[in-house]
């Protein structure tokens, strides 16, 4: 028992006492015995069994020799003064000891409920964890703050064998086998290592932390820490699986996306192919008139075009994937873009009537324009494939506030049920697709794209059918002719 717990037993018993002694004649034996006693009850209540042992033991000897009878001695000589003085210690020892034990068991109780609100708070902060590591330093500052360890790790199956100092591949071994927290020597005498097992049906986890050595041993420590592994045991666990399932996941991605291109370059390629090398053969004949062989020309032409556009969505997409992509910006008008990509899609499909409503005085963009070009055909070619051919597409462009838009308009089926982000992800096709060629990269190639300008491609369908498919471009502030006047 410490002196600063000593200290306020004294305290109360001898000021109890001067606090009495001139009211001496006043109040009775019993109820100064009484007085004593609830001295013991406070100081038990606050201090424990020591200190409330020591008042009851103060307060009888000072109870005997200032009030017994004879007045400031300790030679009682009458018997029934002696039998108080004794009950009132027995009274004094006995109360005092309940006092003190139901203390104890509140302070345990609140113990419990500390301990049960933070493994809650544990529990509820592992939700969140995806990766061992985080597992790692989650525990670690849940078991600083509840029971100031230090170095806390969680060491995997695979480092058992050879861990860092001053573990040892006995010591993991001997705890993994014993199932219970092990409590070994730690890095200096104020602390205590303690190997917690981490038993899962996956791969076993060992917790490391060093204890401050006063509560390392304690059955207590023990029981929190066994039940902070239960815990952190399900999370590393379900962190196992979950990369598990990312993994199997992702394999099934890839085998998913491989499959996709085989089908696509199967069909797609080898339709055109079949087709070139028909009329390859029919001219080589030589039996066709000059008119046909020119009607044969231009559809060995338009697919090879097609096997070119094929590829160079391919290998187009494969850029913008890796992240490989290096926009040479500029500032132009949007216009220009328009008109050259108009150029391109009339050579390809000569009689599609496409109706154009762009307002005068649009500001300039800062843009790559041979990307945007790129995008503009993605979205051209897209409408005029699933649109009947004798209906016209229509491209407008808006300023709406801090954007402009380039809509591309057709009158086809219109969107899936499942909405418009179906046709952005990778050979993602409309429904009708079975007879129209293509691997279904457009709208994901144009979407990457504008992305990449700080741009955004929406799609909707419009009222009376089809569909419109929206390039959004921010427009900044273009340069001023003194801006540039400074830059040369």
């Amino acid at each position: 028992m410490t002196l600063h717990k000593l200290l306020p037993a004294i305290l109360v018993s001898v000021g109890l006492t001067l606090l009495m002694l001139p009211l001496q004649e006043a109040i009775d034996l019993s109820n100064t015995a009484l007085l004593y006693v609830l001295a013991v009850v406070v100081i038990g209540s606050h201090y424990g069994r020591g200190p409330a042992i020591a008042t009851a033991l103060l307060s009888a000897l000072l109870y005997a020799h200032v009030f017994v009878p004879p007045l400031f001695s300790l030679a009682i000589t009458e018997v029934q003064y002696l039998l108080a003085a004794v009950v009132m210690l027995v009274v004094a020892l006995l109360v005092g000891h309940l006092t003190a034990s139901l203390k104890g068991q509140a302070e345990q109780v609140q113990a419990r409920e500390t301990q049960t609100h933070a493994l809650y708070d544990l529990a509820r902060h592992l939700t969140a964890a995806q990766k061992p590591t985080e597992v790692e330093e989650i525990a670690s500052r849940f078991l600083r703050t509840a029971l100031q360890a230090e170095h806390t790790r969680i060491l995997p199956e695979s480092a058992l064998a050879a861990p860092p100092a001053p573990l040892t591949a006995a010591l993991l071994q001997s705890a993994l086998a014993s199932r219970h927290p092990l409590m070994s020597a730690g890095s200096d005498p104020q602390h205590t290592l303690a190997l917690v097992p981490l038993i899962a049906s996956g791969p076993q986890h060992v917790l490391a932390c060093e204890l401050p050595a006063t509560q390392a041993g304690s059955d207590a420590t023990r029981t929190f820490l066994e039940t902070a592994s239960s815990v952190l045991t399900v999370a590393l666990e379900r962190t196992h699986f979950a990369e598990i399932a990312r993994e199997t996941e992702l394999r099934r991605a890839a085998e998913s996306l491989r499959s996709s291109i085989l089908s696509a370059l199967s069909h797609d390629l080898r339709t055109p192919l079949t087709v070139m090398v028909g009329l390859a053969d029919t001219l080589a004949l030589g039996k066709a008139s000059p008119e046909r062989q020119k009607n044969m020309l231009n559809a060995l032409r338009n697919q090879a075009l097609s096997i070119n556009q094929l590829v160079t969505n391919l290998l187009d997409m494969a850029r913008l994937r890796s992240g490989n992509i290096e926009l040479n910006e500029a500032w132009q008008p949007i216009d220009e873009v328009i008109g050259a990509t108009l150029r391109q899609v009339r050579t390809q499909w000569k009689d599609r009537e496409i109706t154009l409503d762009i307002p005068l005085g649009l500001p300039p963009l800062c843009f790559d324009a041979v990307l945007v070009e790129r995008v503009l055909w993605n979205l051209l070619e897209n409408a005029i494939k699933y649109s009947p051919a004798d209906t016209p597409v229509e491209l407008v462009v808006r300023r709406f506030g801090d954007w402009l838009d380039v809509m591309v308009c057709d009158w086809g089926p219109g969107l899936p049920p499942e909405g418009a982000e179906e046709l952005f992800g990778l050979f993602r096709r409309g429904q009708t697709e079975s007879n129209i060629p293509g691997v279904g990269l457009g709208l994901a190639i144009a979407r990457s794209i504008a992305e990449a300008h700080g741009g955004q491609v929406l799609a909707e369908n419009r009222m009376g059918g089809g569909a419109c498919f929206r390039l959004r471009l921010p427009l900044g502030s273009a340069p001023t002719l003194s801006d540039l006047k400074d830059e040369t």
